[in-house]
């Protein structure tokens, strides 16, 4: 029931708890960790099965999972002081009594530190950093309530709904304790073996203040912060901090003491095989090792992108992140291999150059990587020819724009440009480009010159591909068959309708812009009402729909989804209800929340997805109509359309009048690019689940959706011979993209082959922050911070902040009394919606994650870009 931190024997961390694992890891790799034991899960199974058994415990259950993920509220709080409260009370059996006295005769008398050790803590993707119980100083006499108090923390909310986001297999509050002398410590701290403010791979962050305790891990002192160059060893940055008043002015760490510990750190990294943060001390000089444990947020980057430590380095940008993608979590194989299928068709058709015989990573471009980079280094003596572009461009993509433009690239401009990217080597294929591209042109005489015959084409071309793609599926094919197939009829759509009618309409926005430029500030502000609420946008329709429906159930029904959709399976609701639902799952049926990735479910074949949103929207008050504000602006847009002809004279009226018929005309085509693609990816994610359910039914793969941790030749190659190991090849190919999920929250737009994230300054300061004005209007509100659109609900009034959002998020606009991301310009969807509801955006704003918590109360100031913090979390 107990062990000695001193074991010969590699326990299993499910009998030790992870703490003591890698305490027990560390001391027979030969560091100094202080004398202790640890009293294992085993010894609380009396006291997990009564509370296994209770009601208590089944009513946390209950509420885990019946409430809206993130509204969890007051109940399950309730719910859980309710088993601590019982766990308090279980008695001691004679067998616990008897480990307790043991381990107080095998620790002898002095003071003992007690810690926490859960089986599920200090791993790799989950570290429960500062949710479990630590108390230093105890009396030995003190051991059982300690070891109580420990116990009773593994029952906390705060554990109980980590466990719960995590997704954690091992969801049973099992325990262990580790009991250990207490080190009367000169200075102690935490390290970090990369730098986590930067994720800098090359960097090591040293936290320190005077004494023992856990007061710098807990946040109770401001401590001394030391950066270290890892190449060098040599300190990047030395700040010293208050050390809550005690010595402020005198370092804490010695050069011999940041040497030692430095290198201590560098060697755990490597015993762990991943970055890792350490909590040490220094007593009497000698180096001592509380914890350490993988870091568990942080960015990786691929091998094949990495640059030796010391070398030059190449930044990156994320074209995963930019508008019309904007997927910010992280990607699975078959999303990847699909997005550069579709990136190298492109170039076939415009280069003549075969799919197959593409070498995109020597232009920049590395895809299966977890993400899709585009290497700029290779194009920095481009930059100085762009930069004034980039600056114009700031309200497409302020972030873009400003690191671009930033004096911190000149680091990564390559010594010698590849003799591929060369300026004159690019323009020897222009005229090819464009003489093998002229079909792309000459289509957009068609909307210019014979309007009435183009809108019959581009009705035509569009229905003609709807009844295409909703052709039943030869599960025959081959899935590159099926994709190329799909995406060559999905190109021609596009060629013959949606492209060339979005640039003739983005062309016209220039054009009414251009009529007021040089007219007055309020012809100028006409101008921008008439563009920037742009009528028929398709996912705003779907988001009314969303809404429509949820008003034709009472909100009660959207309490339990899980029976809702079984209901809505069986056709057991109102025939109004079933009637809408029909009407949106074939309208909109192939779009869902983060849908760029093909593992996600769709609407249509998920219906809980959508019932989930109709259950936020449950919970309004009524007081906002998405409708109402919709037409409203449509009402607002018109006015100042014709108070802008009224104003203009007679002959750029005309001109306006013209532009305006056909900006109306043409408004939905915005979407309808991506629309197509969706499509697409609904056809192919059929057919790729079917061949996962034959590789399950076969004994290949133990769940259907392993088939996206493949890619297409896998799949195709796994159809044609049986005799290959289809989970050897997920497990190969799936295992940096289960990395990336498991480490990455959201995904910076810039990133350097060291791993650094490369971001401009924040404008303002922690209570005042500057970005772009996307969308018009002041509100105040409190923040509800979200990862993903089911996170948590967005009531009436909060303020919704993101890295970025894609059309899955749209409902969540409805209740939202503005919006804040980091990423996104004008023409990103969150921008567009905010735009259609009236709501308040602003965009660039830098590490958006962190400057803002659920419950801030702050002013969004839409017309001017900032964001002014009122009050605190």
């Amino acid at each position: 029931m107990w062990l000695s931190l001193a074991t010969e024997e590699v326990p299993e961390p499910t009998l030790v708890g992870g703490k003591a694992a890698s305490l027990i890891r560390l001391r027979q790799a030969g560091f100094t960790v202080p004398e202790g034991v640890v009293l294992s899960t085993g010894f609380f199974d009396p006291w997990q099965a009564r509370i296994l058994a209770s009601r208590e415990w089944r009513a946390v259950l209950t509420l885990l999972e019946r409430t809206l993920p993130g509204h969890h509220g007051t109940d399950l709080a309730q719910a859980c002081e309710g088993i601590k409260s019982l766990a308090r009370g279980l008695p001691w059996t004679d067998g616990q009594r008897a480990q307790i006295e043991a381990v107080r005769s095998q620790m002898g008398e002095g003071l003992l530190a007690v810690r926490s050790s859960s089986p599920a803590e200090d791993l790799t993707g989950a570290s429960f950093a500062g949710l479990y119980e630590t108390f230093l100083d105890v009396e030995p006499a003190a051991l059982p309530d300690v070891v109580r108090a420990c116990f009773c923390a593994g029952l906390d909310q705060r554990v109980v709904l980590y466990k719960a986001r995590m997704n954690l297999e091992r969801f049973e509050p099992a325990i262990a304790v580790v009991v250990q002398r207490c080190l009367a410590a000169d200075v102690s701290g935490v390290a970090f073996s990369i730098n986590p403010g930067t994720n800098d791979f090359d960097e090591l962050l040293l936290n320190a203040s005077w004494g023992s305790g856990d007061a710098v891990g807990g946040g109770a002192v401001t401590p001394d912060a030391v950066i270290v160059d890892r190449v060098t060893g040599e300190e990047v940055d030395y700040r010293l901090g208050s050390k809550g008043g005690d010595r402020p002015e005198q370092r804490c760490l010695t050069r011999r003491e940041l040497d030692s510990l430095a290198e201590a750190v560098q060697r755990i990294e490597a015993l762990f095989g991943c970055p890792v943060d350490v909590e040490w001390a220094f007593a009497s000089g000698r180096l001592a090792l509380l914890q350490a444990r993988p870091i568990t947020a942080y960015v990786p980057l691929h091998p094949s992108l990495l640059t030796a430590p010391g070398e030059p380095r190449r930044i990156y940008m994320d074209g995963y992140l930019t508008d019309g993608i904007t997927m910010s979590s992280a990607t699975t194989p078959m999303t990847d291999d699909v997005f550069h299928l579709l990136y190298r068709l492109f170039w076939q058709w415009l280069l003549k150059v075969p799919a197959t015989q593409s070498d995109h990573s020597s232009m920049g471009v590395h895809a299966h990587c977890g993400r899709l980079y585009i290497d700029l280094s290779i194009y920095m003596h481009l930059v100085d020819r762009v930069k004034r572009f980039a600056k114009a461009a700031d309200a497409m993509n302020p972030i873009v724009a400003r690191v671009v433009t930033s004096p911190g690239m000149e680091r990564y401009r390559l010594d010698e440009v590849p003799r591929q990217a060369r300026l004159n080597r690019l323009l020897r294929h222009l005229p090819g480009v464009l003489w093998r591209g002229r079909r792309a042109i000459t289509v957009l005489l068609g909307p210019l010159l014979s309007p009435g015959r183009f809108d019959l084409a581009y009705q035509r071309a569009i229905a003609e591909f709807r009844e295409w793609i909703e052709r039943p599926i030869d599960y025959s094919q081959p899935v590159s068959e099926c994709l190329r197939e799909a995406i060559a009829r999905a190109a021609q759509t596009i060629l013959k309708s949606s492209y060339p009618a979005f640039l003739l309409f983005y062309f016209l926005s220039l054009r009414i812009k251009a009529l007021a430029e040089a007219k007055s500030a309020e012809q100028r502000a006409w101008a921008n009402a008439i563009l920037g609420s742009q009528g028929d946008n398709l996912v705003v329709r779907m988001g009314l729909a969303i809404y429509d429906l949820a008003q034709l159930l009472p909100a009660a029904e959207f309490e339990d989804i899980e029976s809702l959709a079984a209901r809505l399976q069986r056709r057991n609701l109102p025939q109004a209800f079933l009637t809408g639902w029909d009407d949106f799952a074939r309208r909109f049926g192939c779009r869902g929340p983060l849908e760029m990735e093909l593992a996600n479910p769709k609407f249509g074949e998920a219906p809980e997805l959508a019932l989930r949103q109709m259950a936020a929207l449950s919970l309004g008050d009524g007081a906002f109509n998405p409708h109402d504000m919709v037409r409203g602006r449509a009402v607002e847009r018109e006015q100042a359309y014709r108070r802008l002809v009224t104003a203009l004279p007679p002959r750029e009226a005309r001109r306006l009048r013209r532009h305006y018929a056909k900006l109306n005309r043409y408004a939905a085509s915005r979407e309808m690019f991506k629309h197509h693609i969706m499509q697409v990816y609904a056809r192919a994610r059929r057919l790729l689940l079917h061949r996962g359910e034959a590789f399950v039914q076969a004994g290949r793969l133990d769940r259907t959706e392993q088939v996206f941790e493949m890619r297409v030749e896998d799949v195709d190659r796994a159809m044609a011979d049986p005799a290959m190991d289809v989970r050897a090849c997920v497990e190969r190919r799936g295992a940096f993209a289960r990395k990336l999920a498991t480490h990455v929250r959201s995904f910076p737009m810039f990133i350097d082959s060291r791993g650094r994230r490369v971001q401009p300054p924040a404008i303002g300061d922690e209570d005042l922050l500057t970005g772009a004005a996307i969308s018009p209007g002041v509100v105040q509100g409190p923040v509800k911070v979200l990862a993903d659109p089911f996170e948590k609900p967005v009531l009436p009034g909060d303020v919704l902040v993101a890295v970025t959002t894609d059309p899955g998020w749209t409902p969540l606009f409805i209740n939202a009394a503005a919006v804040v991301l980091e990423i996104g310009g004008e023409l990103q969807h969150g921008a567009l919606v905010a735009r259609e509801y009236g709501k308040p955006c602003v965009s660039g704003i830098v590490n958006v994650m962190d400057h803002f918590k659920d419950g801030q109360q702050v002013e969004v100031d839409g017309d001017a870009g900032v964001i002014r913090v009122i009050h605190p979390a």
